[in-house]
């Protein structure tokens, strides 16, 4: 908890580095198939082709890892899929009403959808505001959802989510890809 309250407060420093992302998506797959009952179903579609992204792997794991505890509380009583897609795309200026926070150019876009109970809209409007939580007391401290958004946009991205009652939950995160592999990894203040 106090990793997360420092992560989003951008008060403790990370190392980012090249990170192909695939290796951290998998990773956290193993973890997450010994954790999550049988009665979720994990899929995965990874382009082995993705590029490389400038970011500290442990803070990425940490938004699969919160994505996938949401979505495994969105399905813990009915069961279901969570999916996860990997791929690189281009953003052009066509795109750009996909998010503000994002410019035109090459991304690592990371999708993880849930079959769960899904959110109203006046919910998705509050869910990456600090300790704002629909889970019991108990299940959540409203800070996972924080974190994630606060970690996307300090690696320079955009997260996204699309969520109906009934249907589910789509978050959708967008990475900015590196061409080049830098010579040396860069301390930032997260």
């Amino acid at each position: 908890m106090v990793q997360q309250i420092l992560a989003f407060s951008r008060q403790s420093e990370t190392e980012k580095k090249p990170v192909r992302v695939q290796s951290i998506v998998r990773e956290a797959i193993k973890l997450l198939k010994s954790v999550i009952p049988a009665t979720i179903e994990i899929r995965q579609n990874i382009d082995p082709d993705a590029g490389h992204v400038l970011a500290d792997p442990t803070q990425i794991h940490q938004i699969i890892m919160n994505l996938a505890t949401n979505a495994y509380h969105a399905m813990e009583k009915s069961g279901g899929t969570l999916e996860l897609t990997l791929r690189q795309e281009e953003t052009d200026d066509d795109d750009l009403n996909i998010s503000s926070d994002i410019r035109s150019g090459t991304y690592i876009r990371l999708t993880m959808s849930d079959s769960g109970h899904g959110m109203s809209k006046a919910v998705t409007e509050k869910i990456f505001d600090p300790y704002f939580t629909t889970k019991e007391i108990g299940k959540g401290s409203g800070m996972g959802l924080a974190v994630v958004h606060g970690i996307v946009k300090n690696h320079g991205g955009a997260i996204t989510v699309d969520s109906q009652p009934g249907k589910g939950s789509v978050f959708t995160i967008r990475l900015p890809a590196i061409t080049e592999k830098p010579a040396s990894k860069i301390r930032t203040r997260a």
